[in-house]
């Protein structure tokens, strides 16, 4: 999410067909007002999908008939508007044509994560997938950095991480010894005296990295 894939996008994809899905929404917000009111819930994806959709909830009574019905709703509506952008495929199969093995190391349930994974393109375009749902540890954990390791036969001295946020993904990967690429979606780094090695403004700048 925001690494691979534009989850800010999807995620406004999926309010937007929610709102339009829903009369109960559209006949008491418009379309902006709701929007809005549904990205307060989200916590900039900060927040559990249970408190996301415990806010909805009491917001508009009824437009959903439990938390389960919501949440079956967010898995079969949500992976499928995720969108792989070009320049993310294209420096994926560069990766693959030069012989450089990837990992995705995620946080999450198996199964929303895999189906964001599979709906998305992005099977087949990488070597192996590690979600932490399924190997027990969660990022910043060095366990699960370890598993994706294993899983393409690296070791930390001479791989590199990438991801978006700075606590989990790169002083979790720091913490082991791996170099770290920061994508900063137009954010300041907040920790001044601990740096990533890299700063990109889109994953696609790794080309550069990591093959000259």
């Amino acid at each position: 999410d925001n690494t691979l894939l534009d989850r800010h996008a999807g995620f406004r994809l999926f309010c937007r067909e929610l709102y339009h899905t829903s009369s109960l929404i559209r006949r008491s917000h418009s379309e902006e007002d709701a929007l809005a009111l549904m990205a307060t819930f989200d916590g900039d994806g900060g927040r559990s999908r249970y408190d996301f959709f415990n806010d909805l909830m009491r917001q508009w009574p009824g437009v959903f008939q439990d938390l389960e019905q919501a949440m079956d709703v967010y898995l079969a509506t949500y992976p499928r508007l995720l969108v792989l952008e070009p320049e993310t495929r294209d420096l994926l199969e560069d990766l693959q044509d030069r012989s450089v093995p990837t990992a995705i190391v995620t946080n999450g349930g198996s199964i929303m994560q895999r189906s964001k994974i599979n709906e998305s393109g992005l099977y087949g375009l990488v070597q192996a997938v590690t979600v932490s749902g399924e190997v027990g540890v969660v990022k910043p954990n060095r366990g699960i950095f370890e598993r994706a390791l294993a899983d393409i036969q690296a070791v930390p001295t001479a791989a590199l991480f990438v991801g978006d946020n700075p606590d989990a993904d790169i002083l979790g990967a720091k913490s082991l010894g791996l170099s770290a690429a920061w994508v900063s979606l137009g954010r300041e780094w907040p920790y001044p005296d601990r740096l990533p090695d890299h700063v990109v403004s889109h994953v696609s700048e790794v080309r550069e990295i990591v093959l000259g």
